[in-house]
Formats: structure tokens, sequence, C-alpha cells
């Protein structure tokens, strides 16, 4: 197994999560919770994710989590300790989600903001503006007011200002 994938693991087990595949929602659980390590606070696992139905999706983090749950690959019971950085990191998404953790349309609602914040969703090669994106996801999410759409970018906002 690669350092990546083991470090993925690693980080997983130190958030209290037993990787499953078995439903949708353990699957997007899975999906948001590695984005957010990946991308929002620094675990760096290098996965690349393109838009989908909800949010930001990674067809190679499913690939490596099913393989891994349904024993195609092994992962090692000694795997490499997670440095002190990225245990504090992970101890910051504790802290940033709180009980959200376990909430999967928060969590949806979290990345898709963190993914748009950090793309172009206008033709214009500019940051979007809060309105663009309550628009784009009042358009792709209808089920999400635009309350908390506003409190989920004003989340991610001041996340990053930290």
């Amino acid at each position: 197994m690669s350092d990546v994938t083991s470090k993925l693991f690693a980080s997983l087990a130190a958030l209290g999560i037993n990787p499953k595949m078995e439903t949708f929602g353990e699957r997007k659980c899975i999906q948001k919770t590695v984005y957010l390590l990946d991308k929002v606070f620094g675990l760096d696992f290098g996965y690349y994710y393109s838009w989908y139905l909800h949010g930001p999706y990674s067809p190679q983090v499913t690939q490596i989590i099913y393989d891994v749950v349904e024993g195609r690959k092994i992962v090692e019971q000694q795997t490499t300790p997670l440095s002190s950085e990225d245990t504090y990191k992970i101890e910051c998404l504790k802290a940033f989600l709180k009980d959200d953790i376990n909430v999967n349309d928060k969590l949806e609602l979290l990345v898709s903001v963190d993914y748009l914040l950090n793309c172009t969703v206008n033709s214009q090669n500019v940051d979007p503006t809060e309105q663009e994106i309550i628009e784009f996801l009042n358009l792709k999410k209808p089920w999400f007011s635009n309350e908390e759409i506003k409190t989920a970018i004003h989340r991610m906002q001041e996340l990053k200002r930290k």
C-alpha cells in the first residue's frame, strides 16, 4: 500500500471513522471528509476532484476506499504514524465540524461551498461572489435554503482567515 493510502486510513481512524462503502450515505461521508482533510486542512493526499451531483467528487478516493474495504488491498496493521502536524490538522477539522462530522448534508454543503470558493462559477476569471455561489447552489442543490448556504459560506471564509 502506498504511503498516501496509509496516511488516508490513519487519518480516518484518527477521526473515528471506520470506512464503509455499503450505503450511499457512507460513501458520501467518506468523500466529503477526505476532501476536507485533503484540500481544506492541508493533509495533501493529492486527489483530484471535479463537480458531481453532490458536490466535489474524486473517483480515485472511491476506488482506494473500495479496494481496501473489499480486501483487494491490505491495510498494514503497522501503518506509518501520522506526523504531529497531521494530527494537529485532524484535531482542527474535528473542532471545526463538531457534531457536523456525521451529518452528510452539512458535509456536502460545506465541501461544495469550499470547492466553489476556490473555482470560477462565472465567465470571468475572478473569485465568485456570495450571490453567485447562492445562485449556483440554488440550481444544483435546491434543498438547501439561502440561509444555510450563507452560513456555510461564512464558516468556510472564517476558517480560511484563521
